[in-house]
């Protein structure tokens, strides 16, 4: 029998055995490490709700929300990579759920099963929950909005229609005006099945909600930084991008993103769509109950919102995977195999004990699933602690500020820029961390005191330009790669 723990617990599990093995690998790269900062910042020194990407620099390119609940996890349960990732589990989880339940809602319970156990599956859906993912938590408040759409159609309630403009704005504070361009998509599905009131609910009441719980925030934002803060948000972050001016990529990239990493699964698409399509409709089917032809309006829609913008990132076809794996799921429940019908009526049986056993058999086997730390970062943090030099003492020049926030999670506080002119200390010695090429510094060889593939900690005199003695216990430069 197919219970409703069963129903959420199956998937939930595959996607823990995929997600949760060596959780404590890789580290804060990229992104990740700018988010985590920031977040953390937000609970520590800095202003909830307020993203600084260091003490004199406001973070204007996202809202605050994802990576404030990554922050707060920082901070009560110790900066590590393990729990940096754990809230970006936690969401993928939680729109695993919702995808499963609404799906239920429009299908067969089997089928909302077998969309959860693809969806946990799926590559590029687990993947991202091994880095701190704006796109989960964005992506989660809009499952949440589908869900209450998809319930409020089926019940003729335009109040669900108006609270689904709650996660809606939940999602703009993660991610700038992105959720806004579900509501066409689902005030589609509220045509399809002859709701045109609903679809006017959906166009104009929802999006009027959302604003009402993002707009505080982004008024605030714009009445304490003003100009600046325009600029950024929604020229450099929204404008910018939609130009083509910080990347491009191809019409058909996401096509071509889907067409090599969604396997076995595509297949069960195509036969969802031949099924569907190649057969005389039946009078018995209703709009509000075909999974195929729900889940595939909403992949279609939000591919090709994907391809007319320039920048095609692939994190950005993250709501892409929960509908999909409806159309997967309604062509692998209509394959004529008599073991997998079986199987399906016997409810999976045996999948769980062999899910849970996968998940402890690659916890303890010794695999590599992410790149160790970076070596010359982990040389670099040594030399400090031996040299017993305070990281709150170092300056820097020229770094990205990737980097810069690295430094921060790693040593609880922020490199200074480094002093020019008549900034300068007044006398004494002053260390700098760039990624200058040791040989083409002005004062090189002699003031390299640290090198390690591209970090290096120059060594400079204040105002007065001493020279700095090798009594102050700075030794000479010697590369350690």
């Amino acid at each position: 029998m197919l219970t409703r723990i069963k129903l959420v617990g199956l998937p939930c599990l595959l996607l823990l055995c995929c997600t949760l093995p060596h959780l404590d690998q890789g580290d804060f790269n990229r992104d990740s490490g700018r988010y985590a900062a920031v977040g953390l910042y937000m609970w520590t020194d800095g202003q909830l709700g307020v993203p600084y990407l260091n003490p004199d620099t406001p973070y204007f390119n996202k809202p605050p929300l994802a990576m404030a609940i990554h922050g707060l996890f920082l901070k009560l349960f110790h900066v590590h990579v393990a729990v940096a990732k754990f809230p970006s589990i936690l969401a993928a989880l939680g729109v695993l759920i919702l995808s499963v339940l609404t799906l239920e809602r429009i299908a067969s319970r089997v089928e909302a099963l077998v969309s959860g156990l693809i969806l946990a599956t799926t590559y590029e859906f687990f993947r991202r929950t091994h880095e701190i993912s704006l796109d989960f938590w964005q992506l989660l408040f809009v499952m949440l909005a589908v869900y209450l759409v998809v319930r409020s159609l089926q019940q003729s309630n335009p109040v669900g229609l108006l609270l689904a403009g709650v996660p809606i704005g939940l999602a703009l504070l993660c991610k700038p005006l992105m959720a806004l361009g579900v509501l066409p998509i689902l005030a589609g599905w509220a045509l399809l099945q002859r709701q045109r009131r609903a679809a006017i609910w959906l166009l104009v009441g929802t999006p009027v909600v959302a604003l009402m719980v993002a707009g505080p925030w982004h008024w605030y934002m714009w009445h304490r930084f003003g100009p600046a803060f325009i600029k950024q948000y929604f020229g450099h972050e929204v404008l910018e991008r939609a130009e083509g001016k910080m990347a491009t990529n191809p019409l058909g990239h996401h096509f071509q993103i889907l067409a090599q990493t969604y396997w076995p699964w595509m297949l069960a698409v195509a036969w969802a769509a031949w099924h569907r399509w190649s057969r005389a409709p039946s009078p018995q089917r209703r709009p509000a109950r075909d999974a195929v032809w729900l889940g595939g309006s909403w992949v279609a829609y939000v591919l090709l919102l994907l391809s007319l913008f320039p920048d095609k990132k692939v994190n950005y076809a993250l709501p892409v995977y929960p509908m999909l794996s409806w159309v997967a799921a309604a062509g692998l429940c209509r394959l004529g195999w008599p073991w997998l019908r079986a199987w399906r009526e016997r409810a999976f049986a045996g999948l769980a004990p062999a899910a849970a056993g996968l998940l402890v058999l690659l916890s303890v086997l010794p695999i590599q699933f992410q790149p160790p730390p970076n070596k010359d970062w982990q040389a670099l943090l040594r030399w400090l602690h031996e040299q017993h030099i305070p990281p709150a003492t170092l300056y820097y020049r020229d770094l990205i500020p990737n980097l810069v926030c690295y430094y921060y999670l790693k040593t609880g506080v922020f490199p200074k820029p480094a002093p020019t002119g008549t900034n300068e200390p007044a006398n004494g010695r002053f260390l700098i961390l760039t990624q200058e090429n040791p040989q083409a510094l002005t004062n090189a060889p002699e003031s390299v005191v640290f090198n390690s593939g591209g970090l290096t900690i120059i060594s400079l005199a204040g105002t007065n330009r001493a020279p700095v003695e090798p009594s102050q216990g700075i030794p000479p430069f010697q590369s350690n790669r």
